[in-house]
């Protein structure tokens, strides 16, 4: 019998899931039915007059950890696309990115994608095809997994914060790529919203209640500085793993674009969730107590601690060490890289739209940051030496970095970070900034597990 490609590429993402998971997660999993999502041009009411934007018809998705599950999806937009699973574990022709993993997805056509996450946990879901414009239209939503073990929430919130960058008219400001803009922080938004809707978001809980807040930064640079202010909050996870034992929240949450936090919470008050970067903090979400009804109060922090998902053994030693610099930018020390192949200076690079690097490459090249064989563990060190913070976003993996593991890490201007990264499923996966602006304009790589 001849497969097809997408047959081929079915069965195969089958195997390679198999074979990375515990026997327990694979046996005996259970059919059930296709999702279907659609990429499409809509409008948001948050002005006086409607915003065009661009959006799933389905902004949040649950998964079964370790269960199969088929998404299809439609491309009703007037340019390609792809859709990416940021944080989960799937198979390398899975991973959503236009040119490295798939083929992009055209305009009238469908795509199906096989995802099995291993994980539980918090993730999101956005397009890796022409970024820079499609996730600042609005092209994201919230990915929640399952497990069997959790302890139970009453509330169970994902909050997917963004800021737009909206004109008078409520229309989206078309600069997109703006070269003063990717070779600083990025193009900033002067509107928030939460889960596609104008802010702040608000809900209300019961006295004595479990509630779990899965914040999210959808936004395409800004990095969210937020102060939870939930007497007692619990920090539960981070990019969708358990921390061991859960911590109190710190005073501020600095969360880069594509970083996750789940927060876990007993409603004894209110609550507030404000972002706190601008000299006036602004509320981001709200959440009011119901009167009392005699709701016994459960204890903590037992009652909300994760348990642990099925992640790789850190050995001892590390098979390779990898430098990771990165460089570029106004009022960087980037005097020149390569590109194309071929080396360039910086007042070069800048001419052809390229400001950042990684390891002395702009932009993607033919061979990758570095090879590694399925289990081997790789230590990455990274060192931003640019005068700006970045996220750097790694797919198909976490990685292990004081005491937690992390698929995204913010690093701030000067600050060195060692991350320790298992090699897992096989294929070419990217490594990039996920501030969108400086991943456009060069600071994206990719590695290869074999």
């Amino acid at each position: 019998m001849n497969l097809t490609r997408r047959q081929w590429i079915k069965a195969g993402a089958q195997l390679s899931a198999a074979s990375m998971l515990p026997w327990s997660l694979w046996a005996d999993q259970p059919q059930v039915p296709h999702i279907n999502i659609q990429a499409r041009e809509t409008t948001a009411s948050w002005l006086a007059a409607p915003t065009p934007i661009w959006a799933y018809n389905q902004p949040k998705l649950t998964l079964q950890q370790g269960v199969m599950q088929t998404v299809r999806v439609t491309n009703l937009l007037p340019e390609p696309t792809t859709i990416h699973w940021h944080g989960v574990r799937v198979d390398n022709a899975m991973d959503g990115v236009s040119g490295l993993t798939q083929a992009p997805i055209e305009p009238g056509t469908s795509f199906d994608y096989h995802i099995m996450s291993p994980d539980a946990g918090t993730f999101w879901f956005h397009s890796h095809h022409n970024t820079i414009e499609q996730l600042a239209r609005g092209l994201y939503g919230a990915l929640v997994v399952t497990g069997n073990n959790e302890p139970r929430f009453e509330r169970d919130w994902p909050l997917l914060m963004d800021d737009w960058s909206l004109s008078r008219n409520g229309r989206i400001d078309p600069a997109f790529a703006n070269p003063h803009n990717q070779s600083h922080a990025g193009r900033m938004g002067n509107f928030l919203t939460i889960n596609h809707q104008a802010g702040p978001w608000r809900s209300e809980a019961n006295a004595g209640e479990r509630v779990r807040l899965r914040l999210i930064n959808a936004a395409t640079n800004r990095i969210l500085q937020l102060h939870a202010a939930f007497p007692g909050a619990l920090w539960l996870a981070k990019d969708g793993q358990p921390l061991a034992i859960p911590e109190p929240v710190p005073e501020v949450i600095i969360l880069g674009p594509g970083e996750r936090w789940d927060i876990g919470w007993i409603a004894r008050d209110a609550g507030q969730l404000l972002e706190v970067s601008g000299d006036e903090p602004l509320l981001v979400a709200q959440v009011d107590l119901n009167p009392s009804d005699g709701t016994e109060v459960p204890a903590f922090p037992d009652a909300m601690a994760l348990p642990a998902n099925p992640m790789p053994h850190l050995p001892a030693g590390v098979n390779q060490r990898v430098p990771v610099p990165l460089e570029g930018g106004t009022m960087g020390r980037l005097q020149s890289a390569q590109y194309q192949g071929e080396p360039h200076t910086f007042r070069e690079l800048a001419r052809n739209g390229q400001f950042w690097a990684i390891s002395g490459q702009t932009g993607m090249t033919e061979t990758p940051l570095f090879r590694a064989r399925q289990g081997e563990s790789v230590e990455l060190l990274l060192d931003n030496r640019t005068a700006f913070p970045h996220t750097v976003h790694w797919h198909g993996h976490h990685a292990w970095e004081n005491g937690r593991w992390h698929d995204s890490l913010t690093l701030l201007r000067g600050q060195q970070k060692a991350v320790r990264l298992i090699a897992g499923n096989p294929g070419k996966w990217l490594i990039h900034c996920h501030m969108i602006d400086h991943q456009a304009t060069g600071m994206m790589t990719w590695f290869e597990v074999v």
